[in-house]
């Protein structure tokens, strides 16, 4: 019992720590008094900063390493708008811009024990969309953050725009997907396919089984669940305006004020 009030009260300081270190308030340094343990404690913290922040939107996949199960954080209705998006540059720390394929789920996925099938994932989402991910982060050192701060940080979300929308089919156009984002209409990002984790689809149901053994709770209907850049970042700065187009799918817009 004293065991786990030490750890609930390091998660407490550690989520209080990220709290108080968002705008307006200052950037801070990766605590060296407090250590998270491993992805449990990260991930317990996570969730503590993200109940104070805001409601619910659903999940985006970060931190992808080739090869392992997707790391993921909470999406926050409050700082997820639909396409054209508008935020402030007052409200970030700093702004860098993602493009990715995100799904809205047009049924829920209960819990089971027995992973979900990709085919049974498809089948139960409601549409694919373009979308532009705002990396910000509440550590000065940003992007040289420890892997398990990070992930307490909320894998450095910063704001969400949901773009336009196509039938999700089989999930399989997700994998070779061409994109091209702008900023004031001159290209900063493009490819196709070549996502740092493979194949997206395959990356989401990974996320959805995973939450699932770890919280033994499920997917609700209407939540969105963003797949991870495409291609690294790029900054953007106040007053510019970004687009992004996936092809055949959507284009997604961002004016930064």
């Amino acid at each position: 019992m004293a065991q786990q009030e030490r750890t609930d009260d390091r998660i407490d300081r550690a989520a209080q720590r990220l709290l108080e270190a968002y705008p307006p308030a200052a950037m801070i340094p990766v605590p060296t008094d407090l250590v998270l343990e491993d992805e449990r404690e990260a991930y317990a913290v996570q969730a503590r900063v993200s109940a104070a922040l805001g409601t619910p939107r659903g999940w985006k996949l970060g931190g992808i390493v080739a090869g392992e199960t997707p790391r993921y954080s909470r999406l926050l209705a409050e700082w997820s708008q639909a396409s054209p998006g508008n935020f402030t540059r007052d409200a970030f720390h700093r702004v860098f811009l993602e493009p990715e394929l995100a799904v809205v789920m047009g049924e829920a996925l209960p819990f089971r024990e027995a992973p979900y099938r990709l085919d049974e994932v498809a089948a139960r989402v409601e549409s694919l969309h373009a979308a532009i991910e705002l990396v910000d982060s509440r550590f000065v050192e940003w992007p040289a953050v420890p892997a398990l701060w990070q992930l307490a940080d909320g894998l450095s979300h910063g704001a969400f725009v949901l773009g336009e929308a196509a039938p999700a089919g089989d999930l399989g156009q997700m994998r070779d997907a061409a994109y091209r984002l702008e900023l004031d209409g001159e290209p900063v990002l493009d490819g196709q396919g070549g996502h740092p984790g493979g194949d997206p689809a395959r990356l989401l149901v990974e996320m959805i089984n995973d939450h699932m053994a770890a919280t033994g709770q499920g997917i609700a209907a209407g939540e969105v669940i963003t797949t991870g850049t495409f291609n690294g970042v790029v900054e953007m700065r106040a007053g510019q305006r970004a687009r992004l187009a996936f092809a055949g799918i959507g284009e997604a817009m961002l004016a930064l004020d």
